[in-house]
């Protein structure tokens, strides 16, 4: 076990620790600010599978010594009625699997913690929303239920409410919708919510751990071709809160644009909300100028660490973080994943700016095939049937598939674009094997988009002209019906979605390629 903070260890290795937690470690060494955390080592997923599922003996122990050391650091307690401590439970695997695995919020509320929660902060209305929020995260994460069950509920209160989003809900209805949350959580498990705190932590711990062998965690190694990786450690950090209210929030950013390259912050936020509300997909989010408006200072020290973050890591960053009433901490950083022509053009900036070398430039662009590498656009005089939110750039014609099931079928006959609701890690298989991917929801950074993006896919989310109908196999755009399997273009650039065919016109970047081409040739 590794403690990570200010004061605290400032290397970890990836390898046993995992990525996530080594570069919390390298984070809060540069004054990041960057809530304290624990870390379990990758052996004990080894052991848990060698187990049969069992957590290794010393785990417990392991955990109450972690725990005691956040108190210590936050000046909390877990399990408290007074100042209860609340922590997040994360994967860590030692390579990036942006939103394979799974993470716990929240835990350590129970029936009374929530109250020393409400006296601690004089919130009701984000304790009780926090509490909610686990109740569902223990039944689909840990108990496998179905999230439906928990979205029906709340989509009920919204329509009761007469109100669009969940961040609207009053602490009287979130009460009640815990009421309907822990009635469903024991009708469907036959089981009460566990009201024992490090029972939680426990259950939790061996939740993430399993999600390593999850049929999306294993599709993904395969199709990244990731042999012989150990596992996932456990990271285990002190909770910060973006559902506070209005001046709080939680969001994705990228130090540089990810389907361009262009050297600008590019960001998903979401006020009054948590992290894996904008990641997960089920939820669109707002972009950098909303933030930058309401919270200028924070946006600013986000930029600045956005770059102090590129200088450091020598790449451009993909960052998690969380505004708790105004104040800004990071939750992780990664190198970010681009498409490749961005990645090419990254490349080049990186080395011409001087933060990194020619040689790790060149580093950076192999499995690029820079060859190849066009920029496309259309030229049509008609109108879009819908437009969204640009998450990765191209131009793509091809046939609609609702499923992914769909998509691996279509796909023989030509390109395909997967066109879903919310944009899911669970579609991997379609994402891999279409052409393009266009949500009616979700964020440009959603974890789904991430991957698209990494794998050089057109997308578009956030599409709200499209209203999918499964049962019969169709979807309509601004009025207009089309069918699985009709044709449909996607212009990634600027998010705009076309009936049929539209001409493409295809230009390399020859600027970009002949610095590759220099830097190649010269000595």
């Amino acid at each position: 076990m590794v403690m990570i903070g200010h004061g605290m260890v400032s290397k970890v290795p990836a390898p046993d620790f995992g990525n996530k937690a080594a570069n919390l470690a390298e984070m809060a060494s540069l004054d990041i600010p960057v809530p304290p955390a624990f870390a379990l080592n990758v052996s004990i997923c080894e052991d848990y599978f060698r187990a049969g599922g069992q957590l290794p003996g010393d785990v417990p122990a392991l955990l109450k010594d972690g725990i005691g050391v956040l108190e210590k650091a936050t000046g909390l307690e877990f399990g408290s009625t007074k100042r209860p401590l609340l922590v997040s439970v994360r994967s860590g695997a030692p390579v990036s699997m942006p939103g394979i695995m799974e993470t716990i919020l929240n835990v350590g509320l129970n029936s009374d913690t929530i109250r020393g929660l409400i006296s601690l902060t004089g919130n009701p209305r984000f304790s009780w929303d926090s509490f909610r929020r686990l109740i569902e995260a223990f039944g689909t994460t840990v108990y496998g239920q179905d999230r439906e069950i928990y979205y029906q509920i709340s989509r009920k209160f919204q329509e009761q409410e007469g109100i669009g989003d969940e961040v609207e809900l009053d602490s009287f209805s979130l009460r009640e919708m815990i009421g309907e949350y822990e009635r469903e959580f024991f009708m469907t498990l036959g089981r009460k919510f566990p009201e024992n705190v490090y029972e939680q932590l426990e259950l939790a711990t061996m939740a993430v751990i399993r999600s390593w062998e999850s049929p999306r965690a294993v599709m993904f190694r395969s199709m990244n071709e990731m042999t012989g990786v150990r596992g996932t450690a456990v990271a285990i950090q002190a909770m910060v809160f973006g559902n506070m209210g209005m001046h709080s929030g939680a969001g994705v950013a990228f130090s540089r644009n990810p389907w361009t390259g262009e050297k600008e912050l590019l960001l998903d936020f979401k006020f009054g909300a948590q992290g894996e509300d904008v990641v997960s997909g089920d939820q669109s989010a707002t972009t950098q100028n909303e933030l930058k408006n309401a919270m200028p200072d924070v946006y600013q020290n986000l930029v600045s660490i956005g770059n102090q973050l590129e200088k450091h890591f020598k790449d451009m960053q993909d960052l998690e973080f969380t505004i708790q009433e105004e104040r800004l901490y990071i939750l992780q950083s990664r190198s970010g994943k681009r498409a490749p022509l961005a990645g090419l053009r990254i490349a080049v900036d990186l080395c011409n700016e001087g933060i990194i070398s020619r040689q790790e430039a060149l580093a950076l662009v192999e499995g690029i095939d820079v060859e190849h590498l066009v920029i496309e656009r259309i030229e049509t005089n008609d109108i879009p049937v819908a437009t969204g939110l640009s998450a990765s750039g191209g131009v793509v014609c091809g046939r609609i598939a609702l499923t992914s099931d769909a998509a691996l079928v279509l796909a023989k006959e030509g390109p395909v674009i997967l066109v879903r609701e919310t944009p899911s890690p669970d579609d991997i298989p379609g994402i891999k094997v279409a052409d393009g991917l266009l949500t009616s929801r979700g964020a440009r950074t959603s974890h789904a988009a991430v991957v698209a993006r990494q794998l050089g896919k057109v997308c578009v989310v956030d599409c709200s002209d499209i209203e999918i109908d499964m049962d019969h196999h169709r979807c309509r755009m601004t009025g207009r019906e089309f069918r699985e399997g009709d044709m449909i273009t996607l212009e990634g650039t600027n998010g705009a979605v076309y009936a049929g065919c539209a001409e493409i016109i295809k230009k390399p970047p020859e600027d970009l390629i002949s610095v590759i081409k220099e830097w190649n040739e010269t000595p």
